[in-house]
């Protein structure tokens, strides 16, 4: 089985230096950056890592939905730049993936010392969507990706849960217990309980039906 990582990117060049390096000590067939419109270096860093670099509308869901067209492999995981896996990533979902578990995900870890957030973390480890977060990676077949056509490229933020969701309606999904370290960057900016209490509401929205266009616009006014 042949893992295609998939990384969709705007301006994220420092940290798919640090990114794409590591994905390459673990195993994977190929790494395909999906860029969005990017200003900085972000396309120069993946070529000079031999990734595979494919332009696209800048939305994360359009991204990662050309980023899966154009893999070859059997297992699409798809990484945020900002994000670091556990180095046996690739091993690790090869002896849980098969037909009872085709999609899934890590626990997630901030890379901060913030007692809030390690307490936000230490729930990642369990099954449900409220513990979901883009943060966690997700990695399925690409036979189920296509069957539920992928991600919903009309949604302009949530698309990961509304795929899990979707998803776990037609196959069992499994939480691999180790960490990806994630970036507390937005927390930093905004605030910890702030940033928690946006992200909360902006789920209730998006799952009471809110328009995305509300959604997007309440939430980028109170996140910087």
């Amino acid at each position: 089985m042949k893992i295609s990582v998939i990384i969709p990117v705007v301006n994220e060049a420092e940290h798919l230096r640090r990114l794409i390096p590591h994905l390459q000590a673990g195993k994977f067939f190929e790494c395909i950056v999906v860029d969005g419109g990017s200003t900085d270096e972000s396309i120069a860093v993946a070529q000079a890592f031999n990734c595979k670099v494919i332009d696209a509308p800048r939305s994360r869901a359009k991204q990662m939905n050309e980023g899966a067209a154009a893999a070859v492999g059997d297992i699409l995981y798809f990484v945020h730049a900002d994000t670091l896996p556990p180095v046996s990533y690739g091993e690790d979902i090869l002896a849980v993936f098969g037909p009872k578990t085709p999609f899934g995900c890590f626990r997630s870890r901030f890379n901060t010392n913030s007692r809030f957030l390690k307490i936000n973390s230490y729930f990642s480890r369990f099954k449900g969507l409220m513990f979901r977060g883009g943060g966690q990676t997700l990695w399925v077949s690409k036979l189920l990706f296509n069957q539920l056509n992928g991600y919903d490229s009309s949604l302009k933020l949530m698309e990961e849960y509304d795929f899990i969701q979707r998803a776990q309606q037609v196959a069992n999904y499994k939480v691999i217990q180790k960490d990806v370290l994630v970036s507390d960057r937005t927390y930093q900016k905004n605030g910890n309980f702030k940033t928690q209490f946006i992200y909360a509401l902006v789920m209730f929205g998006f799952f009471r039906g809110i328009h995305q266009d509300r959604l997007l616009k309440f939430a980028k006014y109170w996140i910087k």
